[in-house]
């Protein structure tokens, strides 16, 4: 199934018995990747709080049926500033990752993310520390998330250079409809052409992965799109989205997620509510 469950808000907004109703559902219809990060959420709780959870529901299934992809390296030492982030040197890969480890109650992560690139530490030293896990057995496939072009082009001379193992994910805001040009999103990152080509130069069976896929709801009737996406061509694709859905019977964000899984990027869907999922969901059963 070509879709990951979101859990950002699992043990802070969404509490964890509602948390534990939402995975169990997206197993049951098939699915398999679901996708936190060691800072989830600090902006509204402490940070971990979704891995914690995460790990409490994995102990009641088989591990191995299921892709646990987490992300290191945007934690705030300070608890609230991304400038604060613990970054991504060889210590702290291996402090988070342990600590990842722990709260996820799992011996290995299937999939290790940098979450948001780490200028002050060189390309190599964060490489090579997660080659040292891949090579413990610890993680076993490798991701980036929010690296810009140039950042990209650096990393993939780094891994060529000296033979390091590849991008094997690559995370990054997506949508069925693109932002303005002036947005910012601060730390995020958006696809685009280039950065999908030259990714896709690295490991041209690289696996594409959409974060805020829905907008928040804004594909929904009686909302709206966030500003950075509020322009008058974008409000008529909204309005051809919803129109289409209501022809199939489904909601504007099932057809939205299925339309990105069909383009080939791994849509991420997220929710603290049994009825939603199941609608977002609801054209991957069909």
């Amino acid at each position: 199934m070509n879709i990951g469950l979101g859990t950002a808000s699992f043990g802070t907004t969404i509490p964890e018995e509602a948390a534990h109703d939402i995975l169990d559902t997206y197993a049951s219809w098939g699915g398999v990747i679901v996708d936190t990060a060691n800072n989830y959420a600090f902006w509204a709780g402490c940070g971990g709080e979704s891995e914690a959870v995460i790990g409490n529901w994995l102990k009641l299934q088989e591990r191995d049926g299921f892709e646990i992809h987490t992300k290191i390296g945007a934690q705030p030492t300070d608890g609230i500033n991304f400038d604060t982030a613990e970054g991504l040197s060889h210590k702290a890969i291996f402090d988070a990752v342990e600590a990842s480890l722990n709260r996820l109650s799992t011996t290995y992560l299937d999939v290790l993310y940098a979450h948001i690139d780490d200028t002050s530490t060189p390309l190599m030293e964060t490489w090579s520390a997660f080659n040292e896990l891949v090579k413990k057995g610890v993680v076993r496939k490798l991701g980036i998330s929010n690296y810009s072009l140039n950042r990209i082009n650096e990393l993939a001379q780094v891994i060529e250079k000296d033979k390091l193992v590849p991008i094997h994910y690559a995370q990054y805001r997506h949508s069925v409809i693109a932002p303005k040009k002036s947005a910012d999103f601060g730390v995020q990152v958006c696809f685009n052409k280039e950065i999908i080509q030259a990714l896709k130069t690295i490991n041209t069976q690289i696996k594409l992965v959409a974060y805020s896929p829905l907008l928040d709801g804004g594909f929904e009737a009686g909302y709206n799109l966030p500003e950075p996406y509020d322009t008058e061509s974008n409000r008529r694709s909204v309005q051809q989205v919803q129109s289409e859905a209501r022809t199939l019977g489904v909601s504007p964000s099932a057809l939205v997620l299925k339309k990105i899984s069909e383009s080939g990027v791994i849509p991420l869907t997220m929710t603290g509510k049994v009825a939603r999922l199941t609608g977002n969901m609801e054209l991957f059963r069909k």
